[in-house]
């Protein structure tokens, strides 16, 4: 991307004109487009009520349409949920677990990644704990943990803390080979790395939208692989779980076929047009320039951070990052996350450090701006 294009965009996000916004890993700002059809959503529902709902079931399926396209999957394969932690519960909740199953999750995940798998002890499921090795999670530590009573690993693409992404093709031909399901919890990858569930053998995924997809909170995808629906009990049952779902008059318990049978009821419309206009402004910018963009202003987090003898507890090669790096110095981190956020610098402080998490549309001079500030308050 050149700086004509980055100019251009950011534009469409008014946060530029007072901040520097450097938390996607943590909530983004929302651009003009998503407040745009937003509004227009708001002022629709003032002026003509359900007059709209012809209009607003087309831009749910196209919302739908522009998920499946975002993920490599069928539409049928996509449900809107209002989180990750909802998408990732329905699949926690809704396998046929078996006393003596086991699972595996990665000590330093999310919570949102955690509790719902903990959650099955009671059920007599086995956690197995992937240890952090490196600040990484290692695929031979995965392949050691898993035996004949492993039913699925659950991890994220991209960690929270420090931003390792993991190798997801190797990743989903080790659980492939071994009949072992795959669940991906993608909210820190989703908008700025490239995904192909087919290619990579993922059974599960959800992403809520508030972070690097740049839409609102509170609407996520939740993505089911086509055929294992029906191998799932809906933890929530409501009038559109059923394949009737208009025959108000004649209730008849069928639920729909693929992942559209968990979403029960009303939808969240505000959210769903909010997040189609993100991934149609990501589309637009291209999410493979989206990449290649965000890893170059790591790469400047990196030299910058390296240039002040700070540790950079994110892995140094492309191939092993998300977005969000994370940086430890002799300071405090969270003393210094609410300096910065007192200088109208948005970073946080996870796994240790400051994490600096850039989106496409941010500058280097912005980048070169925080560790300025940095150096004038260690």
């Amino acid at each position: 991307m050149n700086s004509k294009t980055i100019e251009h965009y950011r534009k469409l996000f008014p946060v530029t004109k007072k901040y520097i916004y450097l938390d996607h890993a943590g909530v983004s700002p929302m651009s003009l487009r998503v407040t745009e059809a937003i509004d227009a959503f708001l002022a629709e529902s003032a002026s003509g009520g359900a007059f709209h709902y012809p209009s607003w079931g087309l831009r749910v399926a196209a919302c739908r349409n522009n998920c499946a396209q975002l993920l490599n999957a069928e539409p049928d394969e996509i449900a809107f949920v209002k989180s990750t932690s909802h998408g990732l519960s329905i699949v926690a909740s809704g396998l046929d677990w078996k006393p003596g199953d086991n699972i595996l999750i990665f000590e330093k995940e999310f919570p949102s990644n955690l509790y719902p798998w903990m959650r099955l002890q009671a059920k007599g499921v086995q956690v197995r704990v992937i240890p952090s090795k490196n600040e990484r999670v290692l695929l031979k530590d995965i392949e050691q943990l898993i035996d004949k009573r492993t039913r699925l690993v659950a991890l994220s693409a991209v960690q929270f803390s420090n931003g390792f992404r993991i190798d997801l093709h190797k990743l989903g031909e080790l659980c492939h080979a071994r009949n072992v399901l795959l669940c991906i919890d993608a909210i820190q990858s989703l908008g700025i790395l490239p995904m192909d569930v087919k290619a990579l053998h993922i059974d599960f995924l959800s992403a809520d939208a508030h972070k690097w997809l740049l839409g609102p909170e509170g609407i996520g995808i939740f993505y089911c692989r086509s055929g294992l629906a029906e191998q799932l009990d809906p933890p929530l049952i409501g009038w559109k779980s059923v394949q009737n779902e208009s025959d108000f008059d004649h209730a008849n318990l069928l639920l729909k076929t693929g992942a559209l049978r968990f979403e029960e009821g009303s939808m969240n419309l505000l959210g769903i047009f909010g997040l189609n206009a993100a991934i149609e402004l990501l589309f637009e910018a291209g999410i493979t320039k989206i990449e290649q963009r965000v890893l170059d202003l790591g790469d400047l987090i990196i030299e910058q951070a390296t240039n002040r003898g700070f540790e950079v507890a994110t892995p140094l090669p492309r191939s092993e990052r998300g977005g969000n790096i994370t940086v430890r110095g002799t300071f405090d981190p969270v003393k210094m996350r609410d300096a910065l956020r007192g200088k109208g610098i948005m970073i946080n402080a996870r796994g240790g450090g400051i994490r600096v998490s850039p989106h496409f549309y941010n500058t280097e001079d912005e980048i070169r701006k925080v560790f300025e500030e940095i150096d004038g308050m260690s």
